[in-house]
């Protein structure tokens, strides 16, 4: 076996991965197929190193497989060709990811009003969790719940469900000292 060339387990202890993760990206058309020893065994040569490098990296800054693997698949001529297909692919990122952000902040607005219903309300008596959908609020109050956590910000005793500055009878309350 040539030093150069790395078995898939030891091509994945160099760069953190599974060696079914490797096979995966194989199989995905990301990592080349690269030779095999007479046992079967894939060897892959030192560059392999560097395209998982980049798969992962893609991974992380949220590309997917199938736009990672547009990318090394590119048929660029020069290195600026190839920044400019990077950046084009990282710009749609952006607008995806400021979207997605938005989508969590509708979420957690959502969520803050849903915890609050909880805090306040009488508990139902309609049956266990999940049986009745009276645990969950419907659009009417979550629209008004929405409006009621921007309104009063942020929670100042899990207790009594005041906002800070609001006046409160629970005597635990930090806001009453």
């Amino acid at each position: 076996m040539d030093s150069a060339k790395l078995r898939v387990g030891q091509l994945a202890s160099v760069v953190g991965l599974a060696p079914s993760a490797l096979r995966y990206y194989e199989e995905q058309g990301l990592l080349g197929a690269g030779e095999r020893t007479q046992g079967g065994y894939r060897l892959y040569g030192s560059e392999a190193i560097g395209r998982v490098q980049f798969i992962q990296r893609a991974k992380a800054l949220g590309l997917s497989l199938e736009e990672i693997r547009q990318l090394v698949h590119s048929r660029q001529a020069n290195s600026i060709a190839e920044r400019a297909a990077v950046r084009h692919v990282v710009a749609h990122k952006i607008v995806d990811t400021r979207a997605r952000i938005s989508e969590l902040r509708a979420l957690e607005t959502e969520l803050e009003a849903l915890y609050l219903r909880l805090l306040k309300s009488p508990v139902e008596a309609c049956g266990h969790i999940g049986d009745c959908a009276c645990w969950l609020p419907n659009e009417e109050e979550v629209k008004m719940m929405a409006e009621e956590v921007e309104c009063c910000g942020q929670l100042c005793c899990p207790d009594c469900s005041c906002s800070k500055g609001q006046a409160c009878d629970c005597p635990d309350c930090p806001c009453n000292t």
